[in-house]
């Protein structure tokens, strides 16, 4: 992570890394880049904006004021994760903040196990296998990235967060009809929060984080 990305993180998302989670993001990015060049985890097109479209995007999720609350001792469950977005990128930003990092495909798994050895994540567990397979966690928040519809993901949210928890959704601009979808589906689930935010790409690229109480 470079200085002008340090720099964006901080003016744009009001969040100051230490020296040592700079280097920390700096030693996770090479191996990020070292797996992905034999095993896939990212397109080649996507890896030229790891940081815009993938670290910036995952951290944007302390844009949203409820999140304070949570990033000190409590429990979050990224379902979907892939590469660890937004689940490592969050583990390294808030060490006191449990993160539970789910995916069903192995390839994915195996890098984040990887990167929990040598970046000393001790707040990241790694769960292999399908969500719906797993007992409830109990987490605090549940998010979900690039994963699927909100109607038919929301009740593995559902499914893993305490009463009260959190159901968050990393969505690009046009979000309404998937709201719209997910609450005449699900009975007595509340109108969401819904933060919109940019991605510093030169392209204007509109992003929401969409955010169910359940």
């Amino acid at each position: 992570m470079n200085e002008k990305q340090v720099k964006t993180i901080e003016e744009n998302l009001g969040l100051k890394l230490s020296a040592e989670q700079v280097l920390a993001f700096e030693k996770w990015e090479e191996l990020f880049l070292n797996y992905n060049a034999h095993t896939n985890l990212m397109s080649k097109n996507e890896v030229q904006n790891l940081f815009e479209k993938h670290v910036y995007d995952s951290l944007s999720i302390v844009l949203w004021e409820g999140f304070e609350k949570f990033k000190n001792g409590e429990k979050l469950m990224d379902i979907g994760t892939g590469g660890g977005f937004p689940s490592v990128i969050l583990a390294l930003a808030f060490p006191n903040l449990t993160v539970i990092a789910n995916d069903s495909r192995q390839k994915k798994t195996k890098f984040l196990e990887l990167a929990k050895e040598n970046l000393g994540l001790k707040n990241l567990k790694i769960l292999y296998g399908r969500a719906e397979n797993f007992p409830r966690e109990n987490v605090d928040i549940v998010t979900f990235r690039a994963v699927g519809k909100i109607k038919d993901i929301l009740p593995l949210a559902k499914t893993h967060t305490t009463q009260g928890g959190y159901g968050i959704f990393y969505k690009a601009k046009d979000v309404q009809t998937e709201i719209d979808e997910a609450l005449a589906h699900h009975k007595n689930l509340k109108t969401p929060e819904i933060v919109p935010y940019s991605l510093p790409v030169d392209v204007q690229t509109t992003r929401n984080l969409v955010i169910f109480k359940l």
